[in-house]
């Protein structure tokens, strides 16, 4: 068997260092752009959210006897127009008075909602029944 010379074997080790370098800032650099683009979905989700919370429609719709009847057409508008995924309005125990999935409504919310009954604006990842999403939930407080 023929050996291989001191220059191949440089070769070799110099074009296994380039691929590693190549191969792991490409890796780095595909998990700084999940990671914006995550902070991104959350900054624009807690923008949409607190904006719906203070809306006077969505406010004067919660006095309703069926605040659904207007509070989904409304949801579907700001959804549309801003492109989340979903609007869900709930009533404090979770019960979802919107949601873009109609039989979801008057259904349990699915995520955390804790941190908004007690006043707070949070995001989360989690999965529901539209799948794994970034979101914001913030409480709707009345003047």
């Amino acid at each position: 068997m023929r050996r291989w010379s001191l220059a191949g074997q440089m070769l070799i080790l110099q074009l296994l260092v380039v691929a590693v370098t190549v191969t792991g800032g490409a890796v780095l650099a595909l998990v700084q752009a999940h990671e914006l683009l995550t902070d991104e979905a959350g900054s624009t989700a807690t923008a949409v959210a607190v904006s719906v919370a203070v809306s006077p429609d969505v406010l004067a719709a919660l006095d309703d006897a069926e605040p659904t009847l207007r509070l989904q057409p409304y949801a579907e508008r700001v959804r549309k127009a801003t492109g989340v995924d979903f609007i869900t309005i709930m009533k404090p125990d979770g019960t979802r008075y919107t949601h873009p999935t109609v039989t979801e409504i008057g259904r349990p919310f699915l995520g955390h909602t804790g941190r908004a009954l007690a006043g707070e604006t949070f995001t989360e990842t989690y999965t529901g029944t539209l799948g794994t999403s970034k979101r914001a939930v913030t409480p709707v407080m009345s003047g």
